[in-house]
């Protein structure tokens, strides 16, 4: 059973940062009523979401340089990492179903299993990929000197073996 986990300066880098996965942390401060209030449903969901999302909590008051870091100003305050990337943030006591959509929204959109994160990554490879062949379309379009010159040669050999590999990775997405 996961509980949240308390983190200092010493270890913010270790526990949210390096972390394997998306992870929420409550910049809390022991006379704080609000935080008081929001405690307990963090306590929860880290059971509720136990492997798939961390909770931590880091008090502003005995960890001044983290607060700092963050420009923490009020809390409870609550940021949320993935890859070591603050993606988002909650400020103030909120609802539970508030804190839930926020995880299940980050979840969606940067899955913690293996096969989510694999899909994720063809997702966003695929529409980086079909972007750039859009934009290359276009500058082939208008481009006069590219006949017989070696570079473009090579870049237009590079452009048919990536879209072959974007063909590729449509396939595999579509078993997903």
């Amino acid at each position: 059973m996961s509980k949240v986990v308390e983190i200092t300066d010493d270890n913010f880098e270790e526990e949210v940062m390096q972390s394997d996965l998306p992870v929420e942390v409550d910049f809390w401060a022991p006379w704080c009523g609000p935080c008081k209030m929001v405690g307990p449903i963090y306590d929860k969901l880290a059971v509720e979401y136990d492997g798939r999302f961390k909770f931590c909590k880091i008090d502003v008051d005995q960890n001044q340089r983290t607060a700092a870091k963050f420009q923490i100003m009020s809390i409870p305050m609550q940021m949320y990492f993935v890859d070591g990337q603050k993606v988002d943030e909650i400020l103030g006591a909120v609802p539970e179903r508030t804190i839930k959509a926020m995880v299940d929204g980050i979840l969606q959109k940067f899955p913690s299993d293996e096969r989510g994160k694999l899909q994720a990554l063809m997702g966003a490879w695929a529409k980086s990929n079909d972007q750039h062949k859009q934009k290359f379309s276009k500058w082939l379009e208008k481009a006069t000197e590219t006949k017989g010159t070696p570079l473009y040669e090579k870049a237009m050999a590079a452009a048919r073996e990536l879209e072959k590999a974007g063909e590729g990775l449509a396939g595999v997405m579509a078993e997903f």
